[in-house]
């Protein structure tokens, strides 16, 4: 498990599943206290009748402590055991002690909301363990990392990865095994905020998802990506001069791989469709990571972090190289696509003072942050909904210029929105 310390961000990092220490260690410097600077355009209209066709219900989950104990020395909770909480709106309806002894872990990889229902899995020495709402669904021997989780006609389905860096995935439906591969490498993570399933996805009610694995060999080494869909395999038929897979992903009926070439430092490279493109990020010196992020209507964007003479920065480039972020002084910590809206959240180098920029149009929110994280952002019926943890407010939920306090102590680790629709009477 990562130990996450102080002040912490999920980047994009691959899979983005990866913690830093970014943020500044807890002390706080004066600054003015100012609101957003404009309204959020996203913020939403009142229909102006009683009747609305449809209801947002937002959830939100995170780790609770006691009053007056400094969490932030403490996120997984090792010292002082806090709670799993869930909240509905600003209802607290489910709170899960943490531990060993209950298979439950405060690290924001191992839970999740699913349809308004919070989802654990734990790895024990031997076993792991998936729960809902703090009851045992199954279990199974090995200790695997989640990298897909979906929830589809009331089954369970799981891609994991071996925690112990051996190798090898399984697919499991109900904790059953579907699918296997001994040696693979699965591309993507349930931190992959544009598909809610993570590295897994369903197309025609059939799982599909992707990994790669390496030929024997020394320097003539060839990287070899699979797609699995339900039953089937598929070798993508890479170009052998591929070095490195960062994502992959299907779109519109078609695979698209993200990588480098080569020796290649400053070239993104993407296979699509048996096409291979190079994009030249410029102003950068070496490519880190990248996804892909499919805006419909044929519409692809990559998103990643470069580095620009051993500084990181982020990136977003669009179906033709242009690069839509280009800030070597700050860093891009989540975008998020929906129908004619695009959001980046970005922030300073110190992690201070965030950013939500929409369509170009940017909104700060000043203040020092003790978590971010790609999970705690949901786009969601033109509403963008931000979980926030502020030193001087603690944990709430920022919708354009209105801020629900959630009167917790401790940090938001996931914000989910679900549309219920309403039938008119």
């Amino acid at each position: 498990m990562k130990k996450l310390f102080a002040l912490i961000c999920i980047i994009l990092l691959p899979g983005w599943s990866v913690s830093c220490d970014l943020l500044d260690k807890g002390h706080k410097r004066d600054r003015p206290r100012n609101d957003i600077s404009r309204t959020d355009s996203l913020s939403g209209k009142d229909s102006g009748g009683s009747w609305k066709p449809s209801d947002t219900v937002l959830f939100t989950s995170g780790v609770r402590f006691p009053d007056g104990y400094d969490w932030r020395i403490d996120t997984l909770a090792e010292k002082q055991k806090g709670e799993l909480v869930l909240f509905k709106g600003t209802e607290l309806v489910l709170a899960i002690p943490v531990g060993a002894e209950n298979n439950v872990s405060a690290d924001p990889d191992m839970h999740r909301i699913v349809d308004g229902h919070l989802y654990t899995d734990y790895s024990s020495n031997t076993k792991t363990i998936v729960q809902k709402d703090g009851k045992v669904l199954f279990s199974y021997d090995g200790r695997e990392q989640m990298c897909g989780f979906a929830v589809v006609d009331g089954n369970v389905w799981t891609l994991g990865q071996d925690r112990f860096g051996e190798g090898g995935l399984s697919l499991r439906k109900n904790g059953k095994l579907v699918y296997e591969h001994k040696s693979g490498t699965i591309v993507g993570s349930l931190a992959d905020t544009f598909n809610p399933y993570g590295a897994l996805d369903f197309v025609d009610g059939k799982p599909v998802f992707f990994y790669y694995y390496k030929t024997d060999g020394s320097l003539s080494q060839s990287i070899h990506c699979i797609m699995v869909l339900g039953d089937k395999e598929t070798d993508l038929g890479l170009p052998d001069r591929f070095s490195r897979i960062l994502d992959a992903k299907l779109v519109d009926g078609k695979a698209v791989v993200v990588g480098k070439v080569g020796t290649s430092r400053n070239i993104l490279s993407v296979f699509n469709d048996g096409r291979l493109i190079g994009f030249t990020l410029q102003g950068y010196d070496n490519l880190g990571t990248c996804k892909i992020i499919p805006a419909g209507d044929g519409v692809l964007y990559f998103a990643g972090e470069c580095y620009s003479n051993g500084a990181s920065a982020g990136f977003i480039s669009d179906n033709d190289g242009y690069n839509r972020f280009y800030d070597l002084a700050g860093r891009l910590i989540g975008f998020y696509v929906g129908k004619g809206i695009n959001i980046i959240l970005s922030c300073g180098t110190d992690g201070a003072d965030p950013v939500i920029t929409t369509n170009g149009i940017s909104n700060s929110v000043p203040g020092y942050f003790n978590y971010i994280s790609t999970k705690c952002g949901e786009l969601v019926d033109e509403k963008f909904y931000l979980g926030m943890n502020s030193q001087e407010d603690g944990p709430y939920i920022l919708n354009g210029k209105k801020k629900q306090s959630l009167g917790f102590n401790g940090f938001i680790t996931e914000v989910k929105a679900v549309i219920i629709k309403n039938e008119k009477k």
